[in-house]
């Protein structure tokens, strides 16, 4: 399933850019590290993603700081000269809060809401503007609300994930993790338009580096706990922070679950 917004790219043209609207009033944003695992090169996104409402507007998760100019500019050209209202970061982690600071300072009158506790810590001089949140809140955007939920697949035993009514999108942070082998200007596409669709071997080595705790759990209980989330939200449209977005939940997350089985 191919949503609207998402029509299909030819991979021998240049492909769309950041920010992108994935869906209506869900703008996808960020970019890819490359780093370097054994003499091999693959990218790795840090993305966030800002959600408009008719009244409100709400960004999960910051980017990372090496991304920052791009994050400035695509969140200006995203929000259209709204004002962002709430920050969201899933977690205290630098790819998910890194940005925190400095969306700030460049939107006074913005909020950061969810599992706070340890933020004044992190960064202080926020205090006043740190709204303790916990799974089951939800934030009133104007025509669609913002749910914070617990994440299953976590990387911090604090980590939300979070869900937009609105367009039916489940935001789960490291969730779904994997790496790419693509070119530069395919970062922005979606994990049904690249050449292929995720390997298990691409998952394994990001989930191997960054959520060894994986390799030794039996995961299928959180593949069940997660088809049965997905099921009770209606959820279309699964958003990680590490790998491209996923228009087509049944073609690719069974390719992703086997890597973490592996």
């Amino acid at each position: 399933m191919m949503t609207d917004r998402m029509q299909e790219v030819e991979v021998s043209q240049p492909g769309p850019t950041f920010p992108r609207e994935i869906v209506d009033g869900v703008h996808w944003l960020g970019g890819c590290l490359v780093p370097e695992v054994g003499g091999h090169k693959f990218h790795n996104h840090i993305s966030a993603y800002l959600i408009k409402g008719d009244e409100k507007t709400l960004f999960f998760d910051t980017g990372h700081p090496a991304h920052w100019q791009a994050v400035e500019r695509d969140l200006d050209v995203a929000l259209g000269g709204r004002p962002l209202d709430y920050i969201v970061p899933s977690h205290s982690e630098m790819p998910h809060s890194g940005n925190l600071p400095r969306l700030l300072d460049k939107y006074p009158t913005s909020l950061v809401h969810g599992e706070v506790r340890d933020y004044h810590l992190y960064y202080p001089g926020c205090e006043d503007r740190l709204v303790p949140g916990r799974p089951g809140d939800e934030l009133d955007l104007g025509g669609r609300r913002f749910r914070l939920l617990s994440a299953i697949i976590a990387d911090l035993p604090s980590t939300l994930w979070g869900y937009d009514t609105g367009a039916n999108v489940l935001f789960v942070s490291d969730g779904y993790a994997y790496s790419h082998e693509h070119e530069a200007d395919q970062c922005a596409l979606a994990a049904e338009e690249l050449p292929s669709l995720p390997t298990p071997e691409q998952t394994r080595i990001i989930n191997e580096k960054a959520l060894y705790w994986t390799r030794f759990r039996d995961m299928a209980p959180y593949f069940d706990r997660f088809a049965a989330l997905r099921e009770e939200l209606g959820a279309e449209v699964i958003a990680p922070a590490h790998g491209s977005v996923i228009t087509d939940p049944e073609a690719a997350l069974p390719l992703l679950e086997s890597g973490y089985r592996s």
